[in-house]
């Protein structure tokens, strides 16, 4: 067996108490940063209104580029940009944070992809490692979102060998051998509990609250008909056709450990990706679907998305609501909890809007405009490159009272108070010195 590869993560702490009218909320926020030598994680406590920041150094995989760049021919490489920048960008970033009631932070990579290890961080200690210690023998690919198990005992997630996914980004294969692993926590020994044959590119994994179900979903996107080679402004009727043409749908997963079986739901919007469990009803879940397709550094919107509810009923996951609108342009986080006895469901949704989802009869109960911008129009060939702003977020946490909202944007944290319904005026920096940009998103921290 090889030895433990263990190192010092470097922490440091910012306090942010001294931003007017800031109210004291009980909310962890996590936030994943990169910098050109170092991953960065946040853990923004807004009771004690400081960011504990942790530092780890990016360990580079080079026979990972080398092969990558042999394997995969210039025209097929995702988003058509380079080799390198899809490899430091989308396998190497970081996509999520989350923190465990043992105080381990554990960190999933691969932005829009999946990456090659989990970083592992002990704050108590300090100490941190990379898991597994033999991460480039043989190269695996693990989900771009794992969790923790009901009773905080393990850390599930998904890995399926990197070389088959590149046959399937090649085209010579369907689907991988893909093992869903649990880690414990107090040691950091792993099992797989389940092996089959899927698709790639899993994007997260999530144990139902009961620990009977595993749910995974995809994250994948593709055209019936691919776009034109050229811009949306140089061949209009081309990315119409397109349009016309429609996306694949996907399906997601459901794994009986009990039974030791699993099942597959289509779902009917293309670009399923993330999913939350209800907080009061252990069978439901609330999954969320982009409809949209990445390409040159921009983000194609096909269509609205949609906001399924799912239930987990004899055998079978179907869908027992949804909800969609023609300004529903929902991307990276969802969250549902609890207010007032009623079960919200809290949605970025871009390029400018926070969107509160009533659970119970799966309609709009508030949206709120985060600042001012134009309705996405889709009018002129039925697609559209998806509008971005400084202002824009991709976070979100509900505090656990379910009285405040804190959203990330490009530029700050903001706050938005359900009783008062309006944001409040305080402002949090995000403190990121010169050459640090956030990826990814957030996730609740494990109450």
């Amino acid at each position: 067996m090889r030895p433990m590869i263990n190192f010092k993560a470097a922490c440091e702490s910012i306090s942010f108490g001294d931003i007017q009218d800031l109210l004291c909320i009980d909310l962890l926020f996590t936030a994943c940063r990169v910098s050109p030598e170092n991953y960065l994680v946040d853990i923004l406590d807004f009771s004690a209104k400081t960011i504990d920041r942790w530092s780890l150094p990016i360990r580079r995989i080079p026979g990972a580029v080398a092969e990558f760049k042999k394997e995969i021919p210039a025209e097929l490489v995702p988003f058509g940009i380079s080799h390198e920048t899809f490899f430091d960008d989308y396998l190497m970033g970081l996509h999520t944070a989350q923190v465990s009631a043992q105080k381990k932070i554990i960190v999933s990579m691969g932005d829009f992809f999946n990456g090659f290890y989990l970083p592992i961080i002990d704050t108590d200690s300090g100490q941190a490692r990379l898991f597994p210690d033999n991460f480039e023998d043989p190269l695996m690919l693990y989900s771009s979102t794992g969790d923790f198990t009901p009773d905080d005992q393990y850390w599930i997630f998904a890995r399926w060998p990197f070389r088959e996914s590149l046959d399937i980004l090649r085209g010579s294969r369907g689907h991988t051998r893909c093992e869903i692993v649990r880690l414990r926590l107090s040691d950091l020994q792993s099992e797989v509990i389940y092996q089959l044959d899927t698709v790639d590119r899993i994007h997260q994994v999530t144990c139902s609250p009961g620990g009977r179900f595993l749910v995974f979903s995809p994250f994948a996107w593709e055209m019936t008909l691919p776009y034109p080679d050229a811009s949306m402004e140089e061949d209009p009727a081309g990315y119409r056709r397109s349009h016309e043409a429609g996306m694949k749908k996907d399906e997601l997963i459901t794994v009986d450990l009990t039974c030791r079986r699993h099942w597959r739901t289509e779902i009917p919007v293309p670009v399923p990706a993330h999913f939350e469990f209800d907080p009061v009803d252990p069978a439901v879940f609330y999954l969320s679907s982009h409809h949209f397709y990445p390409v040159r550094g921009n983000v194609i919107l096909e269509g609205p998305a949609g906001l399924f509810k799912m239930r987990i009923h004899d055998g079978e996951t179907v869908i027992e609501g949804h909800y969609s609108d023609d300004q529903f342009f929902r991307m990276s986080q969802h969250a549902p909890f609890l207010y007032d006895d009623r079960i919200l469901v809290a949605v970025t949704n871009l390029p400018n809007k926070l969107d509160l989802i009533d659970a119970a009869s799966m309609t709009l109960w508030r949206r709120i405009e985060l600042f001012p911008a134009p309705a996405v129009d889709r009018s002129a060939t039925g697609n559209v490159v998806c509008p971005v702003y400084s202002g824009s977020c991709f976070a979100l946490i509900p505090s656990r009272d379910g009285r405040y909202i804190v959203l990330e944007s490009s530029e700050h944290f903001l706050v938005y108070s359900l009783e008062e319904d309006r944001l409040l005026p305080a402002r949090i920096p995000r403190f990121l010195a010169e050459g640090v940009k956030g990826v990814g998103h957030a996730r609740r921290a494990l109450d």
